[in-house]
Order: structure tokens, then C-alpha cells, then sequence
């Protein structure tokens, strides 16, 4: 099976120096990237594709946008112009209840110009609803532009998996988890499936932004695993050769870095709920009892039910991801 993929480069990543700077301190290109990308189904797509969107950070953000501008104004029939611009404006009003995916102006733009189309999968790394914008200049801007709000897993999705960074502490980083409405879960006919798990490593160690990607390939190869299982093709090959996943020793990044070391700070919070589905990855455990300097300290608690309740913890790690987790190392 043809699989046609679409590459953006993120928000602040390419340019003049300036321009990075510029953009990555103000998200600006969000809209571009997402109308762009729009564009791009819009003139590929035919009827009963499968459609697998992924994102890390801003891409993030932009992916789960996508979703949801598909949700509200599905995939436009022809390549007009002005209509992808109105989709898009639309798509922003969708806090209006007329312009919300079910209603009245939402679903007559759909059935006048779109087809209608679920998402196979969304899977993104760390996304994070400030858009990492550590400068006050910018706030107002942001929030009222691109502050990311929209936590409400579309029931389009069929497959949604969010990679989440243990050990950022940047307060401006923190995390937009899914919140999944309960009869999407358990629609007898196409359960969605949701998870978002937890890995070591700062924002950027999960997502790839570093040299040394011992940590990252570890979230990597997690959302590759699930991607292959919604029916995505890989080349082993390629992954063979370059992937190597290193819970040990793979190398944990300090994010507090100039102008975040001078920002407030905030530790993540992880909880046992039925509405986000978080996990926490068996490699953060194993680096948890390999190395007696790793100790974030939200682990507490759940290394304390692990040791007690064994399987019967809810954080248990599962046996889908690596294999059942090793007795020896909770000595």
C-alpha cells in the first residue's frame, strides 16, 4: 500500500538566526504550518485514505490542530483556495457553538464543500500549551493567539498516543494532556484507544532535539510500535541502523538553560485517571533503580505502589511496551 507522507519543519528551526529567534519566541508560522499541511490532504487525498498525523512540540500542536480542523470542516473536495482560508477561519471559531463540530454552520460547510474522514492516529511528543514561550513580551500575543486549549480528544480519532517528558521542569513547558470523553472509549463498534505515557528525559530528550538520542529513541521506538500496530509502514531497516534506545545511560539533558533558568519553575504532575490514560514507561523505572542519582521526585508514590502491589499497581508497567519488567531490578 502507498503510504504519501507531508514534512513541515517546526516553528523556530530554520531561517535566518533572526528569524528562529523571532519565531520561536512568538509561534509565529503556526498558521502556516497547519494550513499548509491542510493543503496537502486537501490535494492528495482520496476517499478511504488512512490518515496518521504525528508531532513533536509545536508539532505537536500543530497535529492536534490538523485533527481538529478536520473534525470541524473535513477534508474539502477541491483545491479552492479561498474555501482552505474560510476552513481554517472556521476551524478558529470553533469555540462558537455554531462553528463547533456539530454545529448547524460547522456540519452544512461540511456536507456543502468536504468529505467527511476519521483520523487513523495522532501521535505526538510533549505538547505543551504556552508553546514554550518563556518571554512576557510575547504573553499576550500567545495566549491570545495560540495558547493551546483544545483538550478534548476528537471521537474521529481512532488511535491517540501522547509521549510526555518526566523531568522538564520549565514552567512555561507545561504539558496539554487529551482528555477522552468516556463513550468514545466504549463504543462497542470502535473503541478509541488512548494513551499518554510518561518517559525520562527533558521536553527535548523525548522528542529528538538533542545529539545524543539514547533517551529519545526510547519514546521513538514506543510510537513507532504503536503506528505499526494502527497497520503504518516502517523500513527495519532504517530503524535497525539508526535507532537505539537507551534507558541506562542515554545522556538526560538540563532544559534550565538561559532566559528558562531565570523563569519560574514547575514539576509535572502525574495522576492515576481515566480520562487521560497516562502510563509511566518501563525504562523510566529501570533507570529509576539503575541509577541511584535519577529520582524525580512525583515518582515516589508510584515506585512506593510498584514495590507493594506488584502487578496489581496501577502503574505497573504493561507487558506491551518492553516485555514484562524485570524482578531483579526492584531489589
Amino acid at each position: 500500500v502507498e503510504q504519501i507522507k507531508y514534512y513541515t519543519d517546526g516553528v523556530g528551526t530554520s531561517g535566518s538566526k533572526l528569524r528562529r529567534y523571532l519565531d520561536g519566541a512568538t509561534g509565529f508560522g503556526l498558521d502556516h504550518n497547519i494550513v499548509s499541511a491542510y493543503k496537502f490532504l486537501v490535494w492528495n487525498f482520496v476517499k478511504g485514505d488512512e490518515i496518521y498525523l504525528f508531532g513533536f512540540s509545536r508539532g505537536a500542536y500543530t497535529a492536534r490542530s490538523l485533527a481538529g480542523m478536520i473534525r470541524n470542516c473535513g477534508i474539502i473536495k477541491n483545491n479552492d483556495l479561498s474555501l482552505i482560508d474560510q476552513a481554517y477561519n472556521y476551524y478558529r471559531r470553533r469555540t462558537e457553538l455554531d462553528w463547533a463540530p456539530n454545529g448547524e454552520k460547522a456540519t452544512a460547510f461540511r456536507e456543502r464543500n468536504s468529505f467527511e474522514s476519521r483520523i487513523r492516529f495522532v501521535g505526538v511528543w510533549d505538547t505543551v500549551g504556552s508553546l514554550g514561550i518563556p518571554l512576557s513580551l510575547f504573553r499576550p500575543y500567545n495566549s491570545s493567539k495560540y495558547q493551546f486549549h483544545d483538550t478534548a480528544l476528537s471521537s474521529y480519532i481512532d488511535y491517540a498516543y501522547h509521549a510526555l517528558a518526566i523531568d522538564e521542569k520549565r514552567s512555561s513547558f507545561t504539558p496539554t494532556l487529551w482528555i477522552q470523553d468516556k463513550k468514545a472509549a466504549e463504543d462497542k463498534l470502535n473503541p478509541q484507544v488512548l494513551e499518554q505515557r510518561w518517559f525520562c528525559g527533558v521536553h527535548s530528550n523525548i522528542g529528538g532535539g538533542y545529539r545524543e538520542t539514547g533517551l529519545s529513541d526510547i519514546a521513538f521506538s514506543w510510537m513507532v510500535e504503536k503506528a505499526k500496530t494502527a497497520g503504518l509502514g516502517f523500513e527495519a531497516d532504517f530503524l535497525k541502523r539508526y535507532v537505539a534506545p537507551n534507558a541506562y545511560t542515554g545522556k538526560l539533558y538540563n532544559s534550565l538553560i538561559f532566559p528558562f533558568n531565570i523563569t519560574p519553575k514547575a514539576i509535572r504532575e502525574i495522576k492515576q485517571d481515566d480520562e487521560t490514560k497516562q502510563s509511566i514507561d518501563q525504562s523510566v523505572l529501570e533507570r529509576y533503580y539503575y541509577d541511584a542519582s535519577y529520582r524525580p521526585p512525583m515518582l515516589t508514590e508510584i515506585i512506593k505502589s510498584i514495590e507493594t502491589d506488584g502487578e496489581k499497581s496501577y502503574w505497573y508497567p504493561k507487558p506491551a511496551n518492553n516485555g514484562p519488567f524485570p524482578p531483579k531490578l526492584m531489589r
